[in-house]
């Protein structure tokens, strides 16, 4: 069974309208009509980018393990906007900080920072500073040019942070470990951790923490601030407010996670029992990149995982393109279940350590905490989040947290549409936190919202790169990849 079902409409598209730019390695599985297909894609995915030049993204010299998590390393202060599709009145700056990952190790990795051109108002404002939004982002891929910040509409575009800042907010936002930064001073590769929510909780706060630092007169060192973030970034604000029971960062005030990934391993051993389903089909199909990321917290695994035809695409055709979302999808074109991934592969030791290090959910967690999910989402289903949610409730009420976790589910939405659909609650919940209103009473709550006109809207599958960018031709290409398996978690 190929879980890559629409790429034969792709590959005519691809194939008539765009010219190859890079070489790949020898593949000895990917033909020259795959390889032209991917090149395509690539060509495609880079012309979304900012900038080709990646030096910013280059490990400082100043960089030293000894430095503590949230160390500042490099700051770019204004961020040149020419080729970003940012709202006029929005800046930009980025830098270069230390964050912690799994096992402790401290290592480089970048972040975005947004800001409005008008601060929303705030009860204290004149001595808290900017509220802030620190945003986790979902899946952009898993290799060094899949950085948001150097995307020309950092990804999610008017979905979450050109929003946000529009609104008054500064927005701090990790590129994750391994993404953009992805090599040590000594040549060592840096490794991206998917799905791993607690690691990218760890990039999200020391982003929090350095951004500060380099902004210490916008943004204070108790200034209030939310955490949000969707789908791989909900799974890691999710864990964000478990680390703040025990590594509590002043002026936090709650969280926001939408479709937030939680026991991906299990979602993983379902789908095997279920593969025909399109919600299998995602998950089944992003194996490669959950092998990559054992192997980025346990180098010695070494991608065992992968099989021979696997590992031949991911080496000799995604990794020598640096690709990201859509090019790790077509690299895959035309692999079988069987050629993606060595049976039972996740029954590992080094696999089984790695599901419970990556966990969130069902953690005593420091609130409050609002949970959105769309009852349609095939990319993280809502029966996986209300389980984290029932069971995380259940500890709440007989350990008696005085915390309060709200689920609100939105009828017939997906993974991105959730978002938007969404944004009457989200928006107003997260200005009442920073602005001083009364929090939500504890306990745990949940709620259904039913749309009008569900059957007639546009259910958009992916980030959906800003289509100013775009020609009506490239756009194509987005409406294609809505039927891949691989869009982004």
């Amino acid at each position: 069974m190929y879980l890559h079902f629409r790429f034969l409409s792709l590959v005519a598209f691809v194939g008539a309208g765009a010219s190859i730019v890079a070489a790949t390695g020898s593949s000895s599985t990917c033909d020259a009509l795959c390889l032209e297909v991917v090149q395509n894609g690539s060509s495609w995915e880079i012309d979304q980018h900012a900038s080709r030049d990646f030096s910013f993204y280059a490990t400082p010299s100043n960089f030293s393990f000894d430095l503590s998590p949230g160390s500042l390393i490099t700051v770019e202060p204004v961020t040149q906007l020419l080729n970003y599709s940012i709202p006029s009145g929005l800046s930009m700056s980025r830098i270069i900080y230390t964050t912690n990952d799994l096992n402790g190790t401290t290592l480089p990795t970048s972040a975005y920072i947004l800001w409005p051109y008008t601060p929303l108002t705030t009860s204290g404002h004149k001595d808290q500073g900017y509220p802030m939004v620190a945003w986790a982002h979902g899946t952009s891929g898993v290799l060094r040019g899949c950085a948001p910040s150097n995307y020309r509409n950092l990804q999610y575009h008017f979905m979450t942070p050109f929003l946000l800042a529009l609104q008054g907010m500064v927005v701090v936002a990790p590129d994750y470990a391994g993404l953009g930064v992805d090599t040590l001073p000594n040549g060592q590769k840096i490794g991206h951790p998917w799905l791993s929510g607690p690691a990218q909780a760890n990039d999200l706060a020391n982003a929090a923490i350095a951004a500060r630092k380099a902004f210490p007169d916008l943004l204070t060192a108790d200034g209030p601030f939310v955490a949000m973030g969707h789908s791989q970034g909900g799974g890691a604000t999710w864990a964000f407010a478990e680390k703040q029971v025990k590594e509590p960062i002043s002026g936090y005030k709650g969280t926001v996670a939408i479709a937030p990934t939680t026991r991906t391993f299990d979602h993983l051993k379902d789908a095997f029992s279920n593969i025909t389903e399109p919600w299998a089909q995602v998950i089944i199909a992003g194996q490669p990149k959950l092998i990559s990321a054992v192997t980025a917290a346990f180098p010695s695994y070494n991608y065992s995982g992968l099989t021979p035809v696997s590992y031949d695409r991911w080496f000799n055709v995604l990794k020598p393109l640096d690709g990201c979302l859509p090019t790790d999808s077509l690299a895959f074109t035309n692999v079988t279940v069987d050629e993606l991934a060595v049976p039972n592969w996740y029954d590992a030791p080094e696999v089984q350590e790695y599901a419970k290090l990556a966990e969130n959910g069902r953690k005593k967690f420091k609130g409050p905490l609002l949970i959105v999910s769309g009852e349609a989402d095939i990319v993280v289903p809502l029966d996986t989040v209300e389980s984290a949610v029932d069971d995380t409730c259940k500890m709440l009420k007989d350990e008696h947290w005085n915390e309060s976790l709200e689920l609100v589910t939105y009828s017939a939405m997906d993974h991105f549409p959730s978002i938007q659909a969404s944004q009457m609650k989200w928006l107003p919940w997260i200005k009442d936190q920073l602005t001083g209103a009364p929090p939500p009473r504890p306990g745990c709550f949940k709620s259904a919202v039913t749309g009008i006109r569900t059957n007639d809207t546009v259910q958009t599958a992916t980030p959906n790169f800003l289509e100013g960018w775009a020609s009506a031709e490239e756009n194509e290409i987005t409406r294609l990849l809505a039927y891949n398996p691989l869009t982004g978690l």
